[in-house]
């Protein structure tokens, strides 16, 4: 009888055991399904001169952005040897601050490249959202953080209510003066819903943000904005014709562009 406690008991310790690590093995798989949302913006709403802005980037897996940031620099050092420029479509374009010296086409290639990378790694790895407002537009700031928020946390709805996956999603912006109001946008999208009442229900937290000089997928929000820019405030397609087809769609359905124009 004792010897059949005892193995009872053992069995017991070892099944508890295994609970544990089951429940262990569970928070670590569901703690793995994030997704991460990069974004920068491009044009100015202040500036009489400018017609259009844009609030721009891409949704990615947690892990991916330092294989984004190895792509990246592989890039770079195949066209001019280093890495240690940061990569911002306007300077590079037209060839100023850190950039100038360097040839046009070197240039040119390291845009059209890192754009090339999004294409083919779509929509495995990088995922794009983005926001056009035409500059008259009251509120075009307060539209622009709740077209791509409101984008994103759909996508990741989405996920869940389709595919089983059950993702969270953080966005990730590059410093600005609207840090604060971001913030606060979220916190209460979050808690009472948007202008049109939907609640940001899947984000982890409110959005944090980084300086775009240390990190590459800020950069490559950058670049994406940047394309988003010059095709509509200049009818250039140099760039936004390689990542056109990259926005979240589901079914041929597009949902991760919003464009508002007069």
């Amino acid at each position: 009888m004792k010897y059949d406690i005892f193995i009872l008991r053992v069995k017991s310790a070892a099944f508890m055991r295994c609970v544990e690590v089951s429940r262990l093995a569970l928070f670590f798989f569901r703690s793995s399904f994030m997704y991460l949302l990069y974004a920068d913006d491009s044009g100015n709403a202040s500036d009489p001169d400018t017609k259009y802005s844009v609030l721009a980037g891409f949704a990615t897996y947690e892990d991916q952005p330092f294989w984004i940031e190895k792509a990246v620099d592989e890039i770079m050092f195949r066209h001019i040897g280093r890495t240690d420029l940061e990569l911002h479509a306007s300077p590079m374009r037209s060839g100023r601050g850190v950039w100038r010296g360097i040839p046009k086409e070197k240039r040119n290639a390291i845009l059209k490249d890192c754009l090339e990378h999004i294409r083919k790694n779509y929509p495995w790895q990088c995922i794009l959202f983005g926001a056009v407002i035409d500059n008259k537009t009251d509120d075009a700031d307060e539209i622009l953080f709740t077209q791509i928020t409101s984008r994103f946390d759909k996508f990741l709805k989405r996920k869940f209510l389709k595919y089983n996956e059950a993702v969270r999603g953080l966005a990730v912006f590059d410093k600005s003066k609207l840090e604060n109001q971001y913030q606060s946008w979220s916190r209460l999208y979050q808690s009472l819903g948007n202008m049109w009442k939907e609640k940001l229900n899947n984000f982890a937290e409110v959005p944090l943000f980084l300086d775009s000089r240390i990190s590459r997928s800020i950069q490559l929000a950058d670049l994406i904005a940047f394309s988003l820019f010059r095709y509509f405030e200049h009818k250039d397609d140099t760039y936004y014709s390689v990542i056109r087809d990259c926005f979240d769609k589901d079914k041929n359905q597009q949902y991760g562009l919003y464009v508002l124009q007069s």
